[in-house]
């Protein structure tokens, strides 16, 4: 497989491609001046002939383009019975599948200790399905670890396709496409900051998670686009990631998600510190005005309130009834646990609620076995990436991931994170790539340093 995609462009095919494309639009754009309709016969055959010629130009010239196009579908609510970017994500490792069966290269079938290690944690987790209670929650459970899976073995073999910079656009597109759609959804609502701090959850509705998991997903964004802007080789690159980031830290501000606001602010000024405190001074004094800034703001009032309002408070006492309730759980079905995703279901004082700590969720689904391959998951990943940080050329890289590692797992204990799709998926997406791009550098450059810089 080439390292720029799996069917790279010849210069020779690039007029076929541009005929194909022009063909396709100019044939739709025909239907829409004769006034076929886009729901009438012919509307559709339009319709049909144009998605098929460029889901075929997609996936024969340019199937790396799907590595931008997965993450940038995160937003998107649920159609039937899966998320477009699923749809997305499940034809490329179609396509990576079928490259895997008829070549057979070596590196497809290499697993690496992490991807052993959670290999083995979901085995575990489908193997207690033997005393579940109901099928349906069962059967998202195992959907939603299959897409970690698959997430992480595609994550760590995507240096074979494509180039980085690609992927790195696509981690750019997730986060762009995803605050674009929340601010949208905010504004749609024609209410004041003030009502909608009031009805937070509402007001960011996405239709599969609100205010509190949407900024848990761009927590684990900033710190990489914040290396993103200093290390991307194309300038375009570096500003859209420097905007975005700008636009999460106030989005951020305006959801008031405490845990994931701190934790945003926290992230923010270690990465700076930590990586480019020497180089990037300036850029560091400049996030902490402008997170002071906001903080002072009306905006900022907003997320102050949530630590000293009754009603906001409320909400933590709950939160320590939710862990004495999922400790108690644990304790009562030690050491098997009562099966995988039975928790909403359990017939006990938590049905039907998360207990808001994955910990807790490990271990009363999946007993002291699973929690302790959790463990083991997350050990190799943290060691994987002390190995990024001590690789020259790769310092502040490993950082960024460290940081976005850490703030992950402590957001873990007080947020719904990996129990949601979206969740596991830009999870294994960001530590799987990264991972998979580092191995890849050593193996072409064993040898003196390794460029870190988006290529």
């Amino acid at each position: 497989m080439s390292t720029t995609g799996i069917a790279p462009v010849g210069r020779a095919r690039r007029w076929w491609w541009a005929a194909i494309v022009i063909a396709s639009l100019a044939t739709l754009v025909t239907g829409v001046l004769l006034g076929l309709g886009a729901l009438s016969l012919p509307g559709l055959a339009l319709v049909a002939f144009g998605g098929f010629a460029g889901v075929v130009v997609l996936l024969w010239f340019a199937p790396q383009a799907l590595i931008v196009i997965a993450p940038a579908l995160i937003h998107l609510p649920l159609a039937w019975i899966v998320f477009p970017y699923e749809l997305v994500l499940g034809a490329f490792a179609a396509l990576v599948l079928l490259y895997v069966l008829a070549t057979r290269p070596p590196w497809a079938f290499r697993l690496a200790p992490v991807e052993i290690a959670y290999g083995v944690f979901m085995a575990w987790a489908l193997f207690t399905g033997l005393w579940l209670i109901e099928v349906p929650t069962y059967v998202l459970g195992v959907r939603r670890l299959l897409e970690g899976a698959t997430t992480l073995w595609l994550g760590y073999r995507l240096a074979r396709m494509a180039p980085r910079s690609w992927f790195e656009a696509g981690v750019l597109a997730g986060a762009i496409s995803l605050t674009t759609a929340t601010v949208m959804r905010r504004m749609s609502h024609g209410l004041t900051e003030k009502q909608l701090l009031f009805n937070r959850a509402s007001a960011t509705d996405l239709g599969w998670g609100t205010s509190n998991f949407v900024a848990t997903l761009l927590l684990l964004f900033s710190p990489i686009l914040i290396e993103v802007a200093f290390k991307a080789s194309q300038r375009w690159m570096r500003a859209a990631s420097v905007a975005t980031v700008c636009a999460i830290a106030i989005l951020q501000f305006q959801i008031a998600s405490r845990a994931a606001t701190v934790l945003f602010v926290l992230a923010v000024l270690v990465q700076l510190g930590w990586s480019h405190a020497r180089r990037a001074w300036w850029a560091l004094l400049v996030a902490i005005a402008a997170l002071a800034a906001l903080t002072a703001s009306p905006i900022g009032e907003g997320v102050l309130a949530r630590f000293s309002n009754v009603r906001d408070l409320g909400s933590m006492v709950i939160r320590l009834w939710y862990f004495r309730e999922a400790w108690r759980r644990t304790v009562d079905h030690f050491p098997w646990g009562i099966g995988l995703t039975q928790g909403p279901v359990y017939p006990d004082k938590l049905q039907d609620i998360d207990p808001h700590n994955y910990w807790l969720v490990v271990s009363s689904e999946l007993g002291l076995v699973g929690l302790v391959l959790w463990v083991v998951v997350l050990v190799l990943i943290h060691r994987s990436l002390v190995r990024i940080l001590r690789t020259p050329g790769w310092e502040t890289m490993g950082r960024a991931l460290l940081v976005v590692f850490w703030a992950g797992q402590i957001h873990s204990l007080v947020e719904p994170t990996f129990q949601g799709v979206q969740y596991e998926f830009v999870y294994f997406w960001l530590f799987g790539g990264y991972l998979g791009y580092h191995a890849y550098a050593l193996e072409r450059a064993p040898r003196g340093p390794i460029a870190s810089t988006s290529r």
